[in-house]
């Protein structure tokens, strides 16, 4: 969708709002709701309306090619505003009776992204909303950026430079999934500033979503990011709170041990929630090229899993 943002004071606070719920999938799924930068060309609108081919590619060696995920030349990538998990069936499946459960009707996220203002302060951009799905049906959502006066912004952003997004919005189009990790040089990324940058950021969101038994999604794996060969990131991002959740799930499947599928902690995810933005602090950049490098080891194919 088409949006005109008008003009954002340094002051101003930016919300995003998503309301979901399911229209016939019963499962937790990935959800994104993102900005397409479009000053350049070739640019991710341009691919969706041409086909993904047209777009430039990832490689690491492993065979697969990753259409749109990292900056090159002038092309940039998609930037996240925010990215949510769905919960299992939430108002479609809500006659599933329990006990002592009294099943919420939508599934509400917000998130402040006031940081992002200078991407579309005065300007029509195209925001997109994505959330992985097989089931017929799927789910309904809707999306409202609010704008409110006054107050102080906690993370003040001069210039911006999307480097990544690996999240595979174009799945259905054929766009390949973020695999890359399991070789193990990860994602590189490349970039040159022209000029210097202080006090740089990187504004980084992991999660892992995968169900095989050697995946991430109910495994720690380690995050290790580096920038020019110096690392200044290593976390296994983990939640241990998903039961909290319990009733946005009510098609989440019940075990003999007494816990909930929505219960289990999670690779940085819980069905139901936002997944918060990690701000990594890198210091003073020189203008000049820069090596950004992510490794998280994801585990082998196991089938077609």
């Amino acid at each position: 969708k088409k949006v005109k943002i008008p003009t954002l004071n340094s002051t101003d606070h930016i919300f995003l709002e998503v309301n979901q719920i399911s229209n016939g999938d019963a499962y937790d799924r990935t959800g994104s709701i993102f900005l397409i930068p479009t000053k350049n060309s070739p640019n991710f609108l341009e691919g969706m309306q041409k086909g993904l081919e047209t777009l430039p590619f990832y490689s690491n060696g492993n065979g697969k090619k990753y259409q749109g995920v990292v900056h090159q030349n002038n092309y940039e990538p998609l930037v996240e505003l925010m990215r949510f998990f769905t919960p299992f069936g939430i108002q479609k499946y809500n006659y599933i009776n329990l006990k002592n459960r009294d099943w919420q009707k939508e599934a509400s996220y917000r998130q402040d992204i006031s940081e992002l203002k200078n991407l579309m302060s005065d300007q029509e951009v195209y925001i997109g909303a994505f959330i992985g799905n097989y089931d017929k049906g799927g789910h309904i959502l809707d999306a409202e950026i609010s704008i409110h006066k006054g107050g102080k912004s906690l993370l003040p952003s001069q210039k911006i430079i999307p480097l990544f997004n690996t999240l595979n919005v174009m799945e259905m189009g054929g766009q390949e999934y973020g695999s890359m990790f399991n070789d193990k040089d990860g994602l590189m990324v490349e970039f040159e500033l022209k000029e210097d940058i202080k006090n740089a950021q990187l504004r980084y969101i992991p999660s892992g979503h995968g169900g095989w038994e050697n995946g991430d999604e109910f495994l720690p794996k380690q995050n290790f990011v580096t920038l020019d060969d110096k690392e200044i990131f290593n976390l296994a991002p983990w939640r241990v709170e998903c039961g909290s959740y319990r009733d946005m799930n009510p098609a989440s499947g019940n075990f003999e041990n007494g816990l909930s599928s929505s219960d289990y902690s999670r690779s940085n995810w819980c069905p139901g929630t936002v997944t918060n933005p990690y701000y990594i602090p890198i210091g003073d950049l020189k203008a000049g090229k820069h090596k950004l490098q992510v490794v998280i080891p994801q585990g082998e194919n196991e089938g077609n899993s």
